[in-house]
């Protein structure tokens, strides 16, 4: 097998192992399990986050984003900014000149400059091998 033969199989096999995965998030006084493919994107205030998911629910969580970095799969998730950490399948459109992204459900993120090269590379990688994971 070649290097993209390589690469397109463990993307395949690494997106099915996430498409049922689930994350806990602990919100108020219980824990909401969803699946990590539901999370549209995740923004910090200080040492709290908010999870956006694709139904429309935001959840207040009292975890850095930093936490959510390290937790959360480099295929599936990129941080685009200090405060943003985006799901690549959610993504309709990247305006690179512009420094931002549009989600698929028109909310517009913040492309940080020091951040718009890797995750360029990142962006286009990851959709070069696989097909969108938006429903």
């Amino acid at each position: 097998m070649n290097s993209i033969s390589n690469s397109t199989h463990f993307l395949q096999i690494h997106r099915s192992k996430f498409s049922n995965q689930k994350i806990i998030l602990p919100f108020m006084n219980r824990f909401v399990s969803v699946f990590i493919t539901e999370i549209l994107y995740i923004r910090s205030d200080v040492n709290y986050c908010y999870v956006y998911l694709r139904d429309g629910r935001k959840f207040l969580i009292a975890k850095t984003l930093k936490e959510y970095n390290d937790q959360l799969d480099a295929f599936l998730f990129a941080r685009i900014h200090k405060s943003y950490l985006v799901n690549l399948s959610a993504i309709e459109s990247c305006n690179y000149a512009g420094y931002e992204i549009r989600l698929y459900n028109g909310i517009c993120l913040p492309i940080a400059r020091r951040k718009r090269k890797v995750f360029f590379q990142q962006y286009t990688q990851a959709f070069a091998l696989l097909p969108r994971l938006a429903s």
